[in-house]
Parts: structure tokens; C-alpha cells; sequence
């Protein structure tokens, strides 16, 4: 989706290079998008935001910084990890402690940390049931067992989210509830109250909503990796819920380029390493490079999902999502024209 919707951006971009030079702004001189031909740049909605030629960037400093891929929002405070590092014993750790934890005390993340948080145990059983076949899987009306769920996006694929080449090696899984702002009503029967508490999350206005939404049961097995990266934009966060670990943490790598090591398995956000504890929520900006892997024979399950960076307000993310919306319109992101 990535590469369609650059396509569908780059002759608008080049087609106006003379006449702009800001970044995102909602007038109405110029389309969210444009195709290269027959294209209207007054036929847009008045209150969406546009995408324009900005600055030209500065990058390899030497310093790890935010470098989305495709759409950049000044003045958006960023950090890699909005959570603190949790140490394997922590369990006994004060509540004043865990309200700490979120970077800048923010109440939104914080909010939305304590609620997935405080479902763990419910979305696990259900990720055990619909997807690996275990528990309560009898249908009572019907009385069959059902199938366990089948993954849902093909990682594999080139033109993704994050790259033209294939991003991973290995074996990784997707079971979505959210999959590029789509609904999968499948995964919202077979687990409601995974679905619930996303819906939830989105009500309170919370859940990341355009084409570059995931909410999704990220299934990384043994020996798999998923290599260095940036997302698309630096308009949401990243909430990561780990429901199985590898119980490898004393664990360590050599790096064979260094005298440093790593955890068995891991992720590195920036230039900062962490290691997932069940139950203890991560939230990072993938809008910095990063990278996951699971060195270990085992399999390493989280529930991902996209939260709106707090500091886009209402407004904002009225006109962005409008933006995206006529985009779709258009057939130019989303899966062609909608009726």
C-alpha cells in the first residue's frame, strides 16, 4: 500500500513543487492527492489536510531521530519508547510506580495502557482458543468445532506497508482485528472481548483510525526476525501486549560486529534495546528505525495496536482522516473506488 499511495502522492507533489513549500496544511489551494492525469485540485474537501513539498531533510547525523517514511507532522514530541524498561521481577512493583511509567506522565497513553493491560488475561485465552485451536472452540448452536483462525496477511508480499522487499525472514503471523483500517468481523466473533476492548479504546478516541490502522495478534516464531525499519508516518504510537514470551531473558547474544550482546529475543527502537514481560505493555513510535527478532526455539505472541500520537489534536485528526477518505474515494489507496 505504501508504494500505490506514494504514486498516487509523487505527481501531485511534483506537479506543484513551484507553488508549495509547507508541510501539512488544510487549505483548499491544493488536493489531498492527485493522480497523474484528469485530476480536479479543487474538487477536495475544504477541511481536509493536504499533503505538500516541505524543507528538504536532514539525516544521518549520527543521531537517531523520527524519519517516517511517507508523512511527517511537525512538533509532535517523540521519544522511541513512551514506556519504561520493566524489569522481570517487577511484579511487586507500587501502582504509584506503573502510573510513572509512561513517558511524560501522559493521561491518554496512560489510560490506554492500563486498560489493555487490564484484559491481558481474557485476550490471551482468547489468541489460545481461535488461534491455536485450544479451550473452548464448540460452537453451541451448531455444535462443531471450529477452525482455528487463519492468518490474514501475506508478510511476505512485496509493495507492504514498510518496504517493496519482503520484511521479515522467517516465520511471521498476523491474525487482525484491524487490518489497514478494515474490520475483520471473523476475528471480532471469535474474540469479542479482544474486539471490545479495542472498541473501547476507539470510542474514548484513542485507536489510530485511517488506512494505516493495525490491530493485530503478532505471532513471530522461532529463528525469526523482522529487520531494521521505519512506519509510514509519525501521526500514531505503537502499543505492543506481550501474551507469550520465550523464557530465554537471562539470556544473551554476542553481536558478532561488537563485544556487545543482546537478549535472545527483543526489540531495538533507535539505539534503545528492550525485552517484552507478559502482560506489561510496551508503546513505542515506529516512526524511528526499528527492529524485532526472536533468536529462540520458541514462539513469541503480542497483541499490536496503533494509537493516535496524543499530541494531534480533534481537529487534526478530523482533517487527516479526511484526507484519507477522499483518498480512498478516489481509488487511490484502500482498494479502488468505493460507491
Amino acid at each position: 500500500m505504501l508504494m500505490s499511495t506514494m504514486r498516487a502522492i509523487t505527481p501531485y507533489i511534483l506537479h506543484h513543487r513551484r507553488r508549495l513549500c509547507k508541510p501539512l496544511t488544510n487549505t483548499s489551494s491544493s488536493a489531498p492527492f492527485s493522480s497523474s492525469q484528469g485530476q480536479n485540485d479543487n474538487d477536495h474537501p475544504p477541511d481536509s489536510s493536504t499533503v505538500v513539498q516541505g524543507p528538504s531533510l536532514l539525516t544521518s547525523t549520527g543521531v537517531h531521530r523520527p524519519s517516517p517514511s511517507m508523512f511527517h507532522l511537525p512538533g509532535l514530541r517523540s521519544l522511541p519508547f513512551w514506556t519504561a524498561p520493566d524489569s522481570i521481577d517487577s511484579g511487586n512493583e507500587s501502582q504509584k510506580n506503573r502510573r510513572l511509567r509512561v513517558a511524560y506522565n501522559d493521561p491518554t497513553i496512560t489510560s490506554a495502557v492500563q486498560h489493555v493491560e487490564s484484559n491481558f488475561q481474557s485476550i490471551r485465552d482468547e489468541y489460545f482458543s481461535a488461534v491455536l485451536g485450544l479451550g473452548n472452540g464448540v460452537r453451541t448452536e451448531s455444535d462443531h468445532v471450529l477452525k482455528p483462525l487463519e492468518p490474514d496477511y501475506d508478510v511476505a508480499s512485496k509493495g507492504g506497508e514498510h518496504a517493496e522487499d519482503a520484511l521479515h525472514s522467517g516465520t511471521w503471523d498476523w491474525h487482525s482485528y484491524i487490518l489497514n483500517g478494515n474490520r475483520n468481523d471473523e476475528f471480532a466473533d471469535r474474540c469479542p472481548k479482544t474486539a471490545q476492548v479495542l472498541d473501547e479504546l476507539e470510542k474514548e478516541g484513542m485507536l489510530f483510525g485511517t488506512p494505516f490502522s493495525f490491530c493485530f495478534f503478532s505471532t513471530l516464531h522461532g529463528k525469526s526476525s523482522i529487520r531494521p525499519h521505519t512506519g509510514p508516518m509519525n501521526l500514531r504510537l505503537r502499543m505492543h501486549l506481550p501474551l507469550m514470551v520465550p523464557n530465554v531473558s537471562e539470556e544473551k547474544i554476542p553481536l558478532s560486529s561488537t563485544n556487545n550482546t543482546r537478549p535472545v529475543t527483543g526489540i531495538r527502537v533507535a539505539d534503545q534495546v528492550r525485552e517484552w514481560k507478559e502482560g506489561s505493555a510496551v508503546v513505542l513510535d515506529d516512526s524511528y528505525v526499528h527492529e524485532v527478532w526472536n533468536d529462540s526455539e520458541e514462539t513469541r505472541v503480542l497483541l499490536l495496536l496503533d494509537l493516535w500520537h496524543p499530541d494531534v489534536k480533534a481537529v487534526e485528526r478530523e482533517s487527516i482522516s479526511n484526507m484519507f477518505d477522499y483518498a480512498r474515494d478516489k481509488g487511490w489507496i484502500g482498494g479502488g473506488k468505493r460507491e
